[in-house]
């Protein structure tokens, strides 16, 4: 009898000393609320911290749109006629846009032209090709997309021509143009110069490349856009690339204008992708793209070091409040120097707990450092 009551004391003892322990680990993990313990366990000395306000941070705003990885396309640039580089405007590298003058091209003297008699029968194929160049330019000029002077000298070469035929000129020799003089080459598209083979001073042959027009990497970035866009995505403009949960940075480098049969006009933005992508984008794939507009919108914002990270992606600050530091969970967007976006609500007037965390429990007492 002695032995089963002194079992049941052994037992009790232990079942005490197991609720205790459990008392305390659930402490650990803010599982009892502070006043419980402020009653019966002696307060831990108040901590100080430093503490700041929400802030504010100037967030890009951006288009949001969907493109698509393609491999990079480049425009060479050739010399026009054989000659010496007199001046050179553009550096390898550099972004430029459609119309920039490049460089400008001393034409060395030539031998009169040949000439080549035109066929009468060669006469309705040239007609009805030049009046389709002339209304792919009429439709690129209505949308903005050349100047009216290109526009116009299709259209002139269109007439001239019309009036030789219904002359029945049939037999006119056509004399092979000669290019002469100073001649300035320039950009026939937007892009980034790469592959510079020119320098002022140098000679050059009719037909050389000189250069090319575009990315200058492997693959590039595609992404549609509307007329209205232009007014807010420019030649060099920054973009955010979205893929396989990372965020790639790239710079707009050509636009130009996709013109489909009864669709409304519409202009392809090709994006250079900056820094090393390691293989992360292959040809064909598809990626969201945030388009930088210069424009910025005030976003509430706290200092980054505040921020705690668990093992599962979520985010906490600690926010002091009457005298006791509080764990918050919110949720975060981009970062800037020092500062990350708050997307989740916070009382008003919050105080941040900024330094100092380490160690410190839901509930524990501050005070807070001027």
């Amino acid at each position: 009898m002695k032995n089963f009551t002194r079992r049941r004391r052994i037992l009790a003892g232990a079942m005490v000393l197991v609720c205790a322990i459990g008392l305390l680990l659930a402490a650990g993990y803010n599982r009892l609320p502070a006043a419980f313990w402020s009653r019966y366990i002696k307060e831990r000395p108040p901590v100080s911290l430093t503490v700041a306000p929400v802030g504010t941070l100037n967030k890009p705003i951006r288009i949001a749109r969907t493109g698509t990885v393609e491999s990079a396309t480049s425009i060479p640039i050739n010399a026009v006629a054989s000659g010496q580089i007199i001046e050179l405007y553009i550096k390898e590298g550099q972004a430029v846009k459609a119309g920039q003058p490049l460089l400008k091209i001393m034409a060395a003297a030539q031998p009169a032209a040949s000439e080549t008699v035109v066929a009468p029968q060669k006469a309705q194929p040239d007609l009805a090709s030049m009046q389709k160049e002339v209304d792919r330019l009429q439709k690129l000029y209505d949308i903005g997309a050349i100047p009216r002077r290109q526009w116009e000298a299709a259209v002139a070469r269109l007439q001239t021509e019309k009036e030789r035929v219904s002359q029945g000129d049939s037999g006119t020799r056509a004399v092979q143009p000669v290019v002469s003089g100073p001649t300035t080459l320039t950009a026939p598209t937007d892009g980034i110069v790469s592959g510079l083979n020119a320098a002022a001073g140098k000679p050059v042959q009719a037909g050389q490349q000189l250069l090319s027009l575009g990315s200058g990497q492997e693959v590039e970035v595609v992404v549609q856009l509307g007329q209205n866009d232009l007014y807010l995505v420019h030649l060099g403009s920054a973009v955010l690339i979205e893929a396989a949960n990372q965020t790639i940075p790239g710079q707009v480098t050509r636009i130009s204008p996709q013109i489909t049969a009864d669709q409304p006009p519409a202009f392809l933005a090709r994006i250079k992708l900056n820094g090393n992508t390691a293989g992360l984008f292959k040809a064909g794939m598809t990626v969201n793209v945030g388009l930088d507009t210069g424009k910025t919108a005030s976003v509430p914002a706290i200092p980054a070091n505040a921020i705690l990270h668990d093992d599962r992606q979520r985010h906490f600050v600690y926010v002091a409040v009457g005298g006791q530091a509080i764990l918050q969970q919110i949720s975060i967007g981009e970062t800037q120097n020092e500062l990350t976006e708050l997307t989740s609500d916070l009382p008003p007037e919050s105080m941040i707990i900024v330094g100092g965390t380490q160690g410190l429990k839901n509930g524990d007492p501050i005070t807070v450092t001027p």
